[in-house]
């Protein structure tokens, strides 16, 4: 049996680190191409450019991803395929097939998740939606309320659309802080943890809150954007917490 991780969201779901970590494939994990239609070993950069809808590691430079399926599989015992599926700079309505300017993303994904169901030969278990996203929301001043009804209707079209198991949050952290807009990222926040209080969405992790407060855990090359050694630990963190949710 196999697990599909979907991970999703915006720039530091993509991956925008300093570099390539130059990681060793992951074992028992592989990732999922679409362009290729394809399985090839699980190591950092990852993703793949799908026209300006879903884009690869930036720079071909380290993400979570090969970190959190690392330790997911490790914790869990089971083997996972990984289906990324990110864009820097996105507003969750950008996300959104009800909206303009999220069907033709939604639809990409969509596109991509399935793909992966019908090339994946073992019986599929679990299908986790991650979601590591908000920083533009905030700096665009969407409110906790709004963010939260969007969030919601994202989880449903998932739920529908692909039959996720959960869709699971890496709680977002500082971003719009650095333009003194403090207030505008807990906003975000608030919202996704109200998602995990109502129970439509699992909390993983507020490491990635915690670690954008101090500039050691940041990319020097790209304010607000993690560096490889916290991107490894965010997804290690999350992985395992994810492999606790059945």
């Amino acid at each position: 049996m196999t697990d599909i991780l979907i991970f999703s969201g915006q720039s530091n779901m993509q991956g925008q680190t300093e570099s390539d970590p130059m990681d060793k494939p992951v074992a028992g994990a592989l990732e999922y191409r679409l362009l290729t239609d394809s399985f090839v070993p699980l190591k950092n950069p990852v993703g793949e450019d799908i026209g300006e809808l879903l884009l690869a590691s930036h720079l071909g430079h380290g993400s979570l991803v090969p970190y959190f399926a690392e330790s997911y599989c490790l914790a869990s015992g089971r083997k996972a395929v990984c289906v990324h599926a990110a864009k820097g700079a996105t507003i969750i309505s950008q996300w959104l097939p009800s909206r303009e300017e999220g069907k033709e993303r939604y639809a990409a994904l969509l596109k991509k998740v399935r793909a992966c169901f019908e090339k994946t030969a073992d019986e599929i278990g679990n299908v986790f939606f991650v979601w590591l996203q908000g920083e533009s929301d905030a700096l665009a001043g969407t409110t906790e309320d709004d963010y939260l009804a969007m969030l919601r209707e994202l989880i449903a079209d998932l739920k529908r659309d692909l039959g996720i198991t959960a869709f699971m949050i890496i709680k977002v952290g500082y971003f719009a802080s650095m333009f003194g807009r403090k207030s505008a990222d807990e906003a975000i926040m608030r919202a996704q943890e109200r998602a995990a209080e109502e129970g439509v969405a699992v909390m993983l992790t507020d490491v990635a809150t915690e670690l954008s407060r101090d500039e050691k855990n940041l990319n020097p090359d790209a304010a607000g954007h993690f560096n490889n050694a916290s991107m490894k630990m965010i997804g290690r963190i999350a992985g395992e917490n994810a492999a606790k949710t059945r």
